[in-house]
């Protein structure tokens, strides 16, 4: 009996060793702390043909230790293309791509938010409705990103049709106008006698 008694006193020792050693180790923070980027696109009012528009990007890491290797891409949509970059984030970025894209690479950041102001040029053709989408991503945290669906105005944007055809007028003019039905017939072919006749039917067209 003593003995049995013993080697249970033992066994439980030994699970509480086994316990105090394994939990620590359960309980320890990974090596490398996932990292979260919270990234938000804006813009101010609509934006007129041929004129100019102004797109806020902020960037945002959460949690501890930052964000390491952050890349930063703006691709404007069609019609759009950078004027100015401004903003405590600006002197990390630069323009590529003809204007269209905004690459702001490699850069690490804490506990502080980043901003970027991009003035854009808006050309005469640029589609009625746009949407501007931009990127983040870091080595040690899940990507992140943001879409800004922008108006644009001017020309037969302001008409309607989104320039996709139409009515040059945005009313119905049915039933205002009386419509003149005009034909006139030269009857005088290789005939001597012949006369012109003119026919004239007047009518109101009704919807």
């Amino acid at each position: 009996m003593t003995t049995h008694g013993l080697k249970r006193r033992m066994s439980v020792l030994a699970t509480v060793l086994g316990l105090g050693i394994t939990v620590p180790f359960a309980l320890a923070s990974p090596a490398h702390a996932q990292q979260v980027l919270s990234i938000d696109k804006s813009h101010e009012g609509n934006f007129a043909r041929g004129g100019q528009g102004l797109y806020h990007i902020t960037l945002n890491a959460i949690g501890e230790g930052g964000a390491s290797a952050v890349q930063v891409t703006d691709n404007l949509p069609p019609g759009l293309t950078v004027a100015n970059l401004a903003g405590n984030l600006a002197s990390r970025c630069q323009v590529t791509n003809s204007g269209r894209t905004v690459l702001c690479d490699d850069f690490s950041f804490a506990a502080i938010t980043l901003t970027l102001h991009v003035t854009v040029n808006i050309a005469t053709d640029t589609p009625c409705s746009v949407v501007n989408t931009v990127t983040a991503t870091a080595t040690n945290g899940d990507p992140a990103s943001d879409s800004d669906p922008t108006t644009i105005t001017g020309g037969d944007c302001n008409s309607g049709t989104a320039g996709n055809g139409g009515s040059l007028l945005p009313i119905n003019l049915n039933g205002i106008f009386t419509v003149f039905n005009n034909i006139n017939t030269n009857n005088n072919i290789n005939s001597p006698h012949a006369s012109n006749t003119n026919n004239q039917t007047f009518g109101l067209n009704t919807p």
